[in-house]
């Protein structure tokens, strides 16, 4: 699988990250989507075994237990509002928007929603007293360059094109979406690099999930994406800790 990505890197160096992860001017490799809906989370506790002397059963890790997320009937001028499920957005290529979307409180120099990018001032913050460096590569983008990005990947990188999301179907519209990076190495290298390791590690505990985890591209759609990372808030990102777990499947989506 590592040499595989290896070699998928290499032919995405040159390229321009057109879909919902990378920046406009970002190798192959890109990040499309968006985030919706949250589950409960459920506890199992294995039945503790007959014994003369009662002692404590342990339980295992709480898994998200998916609830019956509400059917996506948006339709025509209703694609300006994003699908939700338990309050979280989705946007992907089954949940679009329209070119009329964009985030309510855009701030700071990468116009993320505000409390996305509260949040990813503290991160940054904590790794830089870790010694690590976290650079943003890209955050909110509208319709029209998402649209643009794409139509050139699918000219120039059709064979990579499960890298890029189409217009309206890419998480950064929201402005809670970011390509986040140490300002050196890019594209699946990345998620080798002290940054990469980071954020592999930590990201959740601010909120943010890895968006695009390795080998779920048929729940996804999308590629494997180190890069990507998505705001869902601490309460629901805290239940992704081993990053496998992807968001349609936590929304019941999947």
């Amino acid at each position: 699988m590592r040499f595989r990505h290896s070699l998928i890197a290499a032919s995405l160096t040159a390229a321009l990250c057109a879909a919902g992860c990378t920046s406009p001017s970002a190798p192959a490799a890109t990040s499309p989507g968006t985030t919706t809906a949250s589950a409960t989370a459920a506890s199992a506790s294995p039945t503790p075994s007959a014994s003369p002397t009662p002692s404590a059963t342990p339980t295992s890790t709480p898994k998200p237990t998916p609830t019956t997320p509400p059917k996506d009937t948006r339709k025509g001028k209703q694609l300006s509002k994003p699908y939700a499920v338990n309050g979280i957005i989705v946007v992907s290529k089954k949940h679009r928007i329209t070119a009329a979307y964009g985030p309510r409180h855009p701030t700071g120099p990468y116009h993320l929603e505000a409390e996305a990018a509260a949040a990813l001032t503290r991160m940054t913050a904590a790794a830089k007293a870790d010694g690590v460096r976290i650079r943003v590569r890209s955050g909110y983008r509208n319709w029209t360059v998402q649209n643009a990005s794409y139509q050139r990947a699918l000219r120039n990188y059709p064979q990579n094109i499960s890298f890029y999301a189409p217009a309206g179907a890419s998480e950064h519209q929201t402005g809670l979406a970011v390509d986040l990076w140490d300002g050196v190495t890019w594209s699946l290298p990345m998620a080798r690099t002290a940054t990469g390791k980071w954020l592999f590690k930590h990201a959740h505990s601010y909120g943010f999930v890895l968006r695009y985890p390795d080998g779920k591209q048929k729940v996804t759609g999308y590629h494997y994406e180190p890069w990507h990372y998505r705001y869902i808030g601490k309460k629901d990102a805290m239940k992704f800790g081993n990053n496998k777990l992807t968001l349609e499947e936590y929304l019941g989506l999947a």
